[in-house]
């Protein structure tokens, strides 16, 4: 057996109070240095920390849900996991309108997400000016286009957080994928 998966399940069925927070102790440097690159790279820095610790926390707390039997798919698992803890954190966040994201926070996300190609000096440019523009033109169509192309998120996560169904997630993205595309045009 795989001793990640070892150590999840002995963690489990562990009553000791002690024992458990021993093998807390080791699930936990296992998982925070990739979990931390994660959340990291996805949200600010003030907010990550706390993110990361709600990410750490619903994992411990979640394990006896957990019923894969390998690495891939507790990893799978914890980064499912992570992702809705980053949506809740987006989620509230798009909530208060009266902080937005800084730009230059929103291009170190464009820069991390471009991790194979970078932009070039043109395409970046082009990009900011588009991106400007549809914040202002529609605040609402950069969060969903930012959140779908830029963070990742599944049409599915975008309609949870919104309170919407799968198929209205889609379209509004479609719709402010066109509206974007034609403030591209009229450059």
């Amino acid at each position: 057996m795989d001793p990640l998966i070892k150590l999840a399940r002995t963690y489990r069925l562990t009553e000791n109070l002690a024992d458990r927070l021993h093998l807390g102790d080791e699930l936990f440097r296992i998982l925070e240095p990739k979990l931390r690159l994660y959340v990291f790279s996805t949200l600010p820095q003030h907010a990550a920390e706390d993110a990361l610790q709600e990410v750490l926390k619903a994992i411990v707390t979640s394990l006896p849900a957990f019923t894969g039997q390998s690495t891939p798919e507790f990893w799978g698992w914890c980064y499912r996991i992570a992702r809705n803890k980053i949506a809740d954190h987006l989620r509230k966040q798009s909530t208060d309108r009266l902080q937005p994201m800084p730009p230059e926070e929103l291009w170190r996300l464009v820069e991390v997400s471009a991790q194979d190609s970078s932009l070039s000096a043109a395409d970046r440019i082009d990009l900011e000016h588009a991106m400007k523009l549809l914040n202002e033109a529609k605040p609402e169509c950069h969060e969903y286009l930012w959140n779908h192309f830029v963070l990742g998120f599944a049409y599915g996560e975008i309609a949870e957080a919104r309170n919407l169904t799968y198929d209205n997630a889609r379209m509004k993205i479609g719709r402010c994928l066109g509206e974007a595309q034609s403030l591209i045009a009229n450059l």
